[in-house]
Order: C-alpha cells, then structure tokens, then sequence
C-alpha cells in the first residue's frame, strides 16, 4: 500500500468517527434499554445553581456503533442536609 492509499483510508476512517461524535444526543426516557459496550465520554456541566443540568453519555454499542443519549443529572447540593 502506498503512502497515498494509507492517507485516505486514515482520513475516511477519521471523518467516519468524527461523524458519529457530531450527532445529536437522544433524550433518555425512563425504561429505555441501552447497549453500552464501551463508554466513550460522559459530558456533565458543573452546575451550582441548585437545578438539575442536561448531561450527555457518548457510548460505542456491542455492534460497534457510537451513540449518543442525553439525560438529566440532579445536582447534590440541594440534597444535603
């Protein structure tokens, strides 16, 4: 395989994973089955207002598929005593 050959399959490959990273996340609904094989990223905003924040889950499923589900992360402080 030649120099140029290995460019492309290199900037196909990366442009197909970034690809699946652009996605929108799916909103979790309470019951849904996920197929988490591996976790990718979890994106959680630090949020001290006392309000829950939307967090994201990035995932690669058992067929190898990156997804993406969002959901919602209560904070702590307001469950303190």
């Amino acid at each position: 395989m030649n120099f140029s050959k290995a460019i492309a399959i290199a900037t196909l490959t990366f442009g197909a994973s970034f690809g699946a990273f652009a996605q929108a996340a799916t909103p979790y609904q309470y019951g849904d089955h996920l197929d988490i094989a591996q976790v990718i990223a979890v994106d959680a905003p630090v949020n001290a207002s006392g309000h829950a924040s939307t967090a994201t889950l990035t995932y690669r499923d058992s067929d190898g598929k990156v997804q993406k589900v969002s959901y919602l992360l209560p904070t702590t402080s307001a469950n303190q005593n």
